[in-house]
This record gives C-alpha cells, sequence and structure tokens, in this order.
C-alpha cells in the first residue's frame, strides 16, 4: 500500500523559509501523521520533517528568456518524469505551495486528479500579483494572501498573516 502525501511545493529562499515555517506549524498543530514529500527547483533544498525530496529544472529563468522556449521541452520532460515517479511511489492527497512557477504543472496535473490545491502567495507581495500568483488563482482550491493589501487584488483569496 502506498503512503498517502502532501507535495510541498517551494523554490529558493523567501518561498523555503515560508515553507520551512509552515511545516514547523503543522508539526506543532499535531500532523505528524501526516507524510510531507518537497519539491523544489534548488539543488540540495529539502527542508527537514520531509520524507523525500525532489530537485526538477525551473520553470524558467527570470533573467534568460531567450533560453526558456529553447529549455521547456526538457523541463517538461522533467517534470512528467518526476510526475510519474511521485504517482508510482505515493499516493497525493494534496499540492501546497508558497510558489515558485515550478507548482503550476503539478497543480494542472494533481488538480484533474482530484486533488486538494492550496497556494500561499509570497510574503514579498504588497500591491502586485506575483505570475505564478496569477496562474494558481484560477487552479488553486485555496488562495492564501499573507498581506491584507492583495485581499484587493485577489478578492477570493484568505488572508492567513505571514507565516
Amino acid at each position: 500500500m502506498k503512503k498517502e502525501v502532501i507535495l510541498l511545493i517551494y523554490g529558493e529562499g523567501g518561498h523555503t523559509a515560508q515553507m520551512k515555517r509552515l511545516l514547523s506549524l503543522l508539526k506543532k498543530e499535531g500532523k505528524d501523521n501526516i507524510n510531507f514529500v518537497g519539491i523544489s527547483d534548488t539543488p540540495n533544498n529539502s527542508i527537514r520533517g520531509l520524507i523525500d525530496y525532489y530537485y526538477v529544472l525551473p520553470l524558467r529563468r527570470k533573467y534568460e528568456n531567450w533560453k526558456n522556449l529553447f529549455l521547456l521541452p526538457k523541463i517538461l520532460f522533467s517534470y512528467i518524469y518526476t510526475i510519474i515517479r511521485i504517482v508510482k511511489k505515493y499516493r497525493v492527497k494534496g499540492v501546497i505551495s508558497t510558489g515558485p512557477g515550478i507548482v503550476i504543472p503539478f497543480a494542472v496535473f494533481f488538480k484533474i486528479f482530484g486533488v486538494k490545491i492550496v497556494f500561499i502567495e509570497t510574503w514579498s507581495r504588497f500591491y502586485t500579483k506575483s505570475l505564478t500568483g496569477r496562474i494558481m488563482y484560477i487552479i488553486a482550491d485555496m488562495f492564501i494572501v499573507q498581506n491584507k493589501e492583495l485581499k484587493k487584488l485577489y478578492p477570493r483569496a484568505i488572508y492567513g498573516g505571514l507565516l
């Protein structure tokens, strides 16, 4: 029987810091019986408390737009490969992400199969939407903002406070 897991998808820097805080809060709430698997676009970015970790290529490179087009097939293949590995090994019950864009392919795939998706817009946003936030607002079952100002931009969002 496959282990039930929740995927935690995060990037480097602030995304990782937010996910560490969230995982710590979940563990404090007595959610020790839940298994978490991490996915990040930064090598060796596993956080304590995960039962498994997967590295994927970044979906896009912010400052190298010309490379994005050429690398897209390789990147999408790596995502499909990672999804297959996860599905073979685990039963995914939910996806939680603090960004970045790597969450989008995973969210779309798992949403098709009825998995609940939670997206937490980064704490560094106050007055503008992130590119990932714009897309995840449509896909996510629960969209959480960390700054009250963002409620004007995302009316259906839930204000969750800072992680």
